[in-house]
């Protein structure tokens, strides 16, 4: 009877034994597939960021591009201004000029 019991125990101890490899190889394999999940999910993120900053630059490239349009269009129309106003004062110089001229 007690050697029924001894085996009966040596019987459990062994399914637990396998019990505890099992659960060790399953712990294991989810590990392997958590870190293999994480490196997937890194580069993903990796690919994603990089596709949002370069969708940002060519935002910002773009809003420079009208920034600097803008510019050149003051810039053009002040250049203007600034010839009509010379050609003025210009035509006014030289009318003072030619009646200085004829009056001496």
């Amino acid at each position: 009877m007690i050697n029924k019991l001894i085996e009966e125990i040596k019987e459990t101890e062994d399914i637990a034994d396998n019990i505890i490899k099992e659960a060790e190889n399953k712990a294991d394999k989810i590990i392997k597939e958590a870190d293999l999940g994480s490196g997937k999910l890194k580069e993903k993120i990796k690919k994603e960021t990089l596709k949002e900053g370069e969708l940002m630059i060519e935002k910002e490239v773009e809003l420079a591009k009208k920034e600097a349009d803008n510019i050149i269009k003051k810039s053009k129309i002040e250049r203007e201004e600034i010839h009509k106003k010379a050609l003025t004062k210009m035509d006014n110089a030289i009318n003072l000029i030619i009646k200085r001229v004829v009056e001496e």
